[in-house]
């Protein structure tokens, strides 16, 4: 066999070794899973929300007589209903116009305004241009973030896809909290696909449904990364006041991600945090020793 001849079958086989191995990561990758949903202008979606809080401060000081202890308790449920008003950027970076409606559970419009809120979801389930949020009351902007943290949960899977079984991780840093350096530690799992849960209709009746969805479990905890006898942030730094104490934290999500549309059917989370924090002049003319434990639960079910 002359030289051009064993050059040709020696470029043939590497050829078809490539396509072999080209072929295996198809395979490989065939039952992985994205399920960040195509989304399409004028589509709506309706979601009832439901949030409840608990909360306990106590409190003393070196000028203050200790204070009884505050209790205080949230119970918010509302309607929110989302309205897809454009969609671009190519399919793996597109950029999504939501503007959702809030509303209370019978369809009556809310206490102080239109309940409207206008954003950009990007395609890592970031929300930029947030317009419309301060108008609404705390706890019904903490139900918001509870409903787009869920609604965008998908985009933030890996970009490859996911298959039952999958397990990953990920850390987020924890803003404007009085200590420095808190994250949450979540894991994440794709449990298994099962039956989605039961919708409710306009009416709130409870609707079965035979579609199936990927159940994924998130498990956070909170860790503190600076020492606790300081862990001043740099807001606090710059009003000359010194931070010192303990925070922890756990939290479960269980969601349901239909197979057929990838939209939220449904997601429940359920959170227990405590902090220990003293709060001081730089000079320690003066502080106010904190003890806050509170329990929340929230649930995103979608409606039609």
């Amino acid at each position: 066999m002359n030289v051009f001849m064993r050059s040709v079958i020696g470029a043939s086989l590497l050829s078809l070794a490539a396509f072999s191995c080209t072929l295996r990561a198809r395979a490989a990758n065939s039952n992985r899973l994205v399920l960040s949903p195509i989304l399409q202008p004028g589509q709506k979606i309706l979601y009832h929300l439901h949030f409840t809080t608990e909360k306990k401060t106590r409190s003393e000081s070196r000028v203050v007589s200790p204070m009884v202890p505050e209790n205080a308790s949230a119970d918010t449920e509302r309607l929110l209903e989302t309205e897809v008003k454009s969609v671009t950027g190519a399919p793996a970076h597109t950029q999504v116009l939501l503007l959702t409606h809030m509303s209370q559970v019978d369809g009556t419009a809310l206490a102080g305004g239109d309940g409207n809120v206008e954003f950009s979801l990007l395609d890592d389930g970031r929300a930029s241009d947030v317009k419309g949020l301060d108008a609404l009351s705390a706890d019904e902007q903490s139900l918001w973030r509870q409903w787009l943290s869920q609604f965008a949960f998908s985009w933030t899977f890996p970009a490859d896809g996911i298959k039952p079984g999958d397990k990953w991780k990920k850390e987020e840093s924890i803003v404007g909290t009085a200590l420095v350096a808190l994250v949450w530690e979540k894991q994440f799992e794709y449990v298994r696909n099962e039956p989605c849960p039961q919708r409710l209709d306009a009416a709130a009746k409870p609707q079965k449904s035979r579609a199936l969805c990927a159940v994924v479990v998130t498990t956070s905890s909170m860790k503190q990364k600076s020492p606790r006898e300081d862990a001043t942030p740099d807001d606090y730094k710059i009003h000359h006041l010194k931070t010192s104490g303990t925070a922890r934290g756990k939290t479960q999500v269980i969601s349901y991600i239909s197979l057929r549309t990838r939209l939220l059917e449904r997601a429940t989370e359920d959170s227990v945090q405590s902090m220990d924090v003293i709060i001081a002049k730089s000079d320690d003319s003066n502080q106010v020793h904190f003890n806050v434990d509170a329990a929340s639960r929230a649930e995103v079910l979608l409606i039609e």
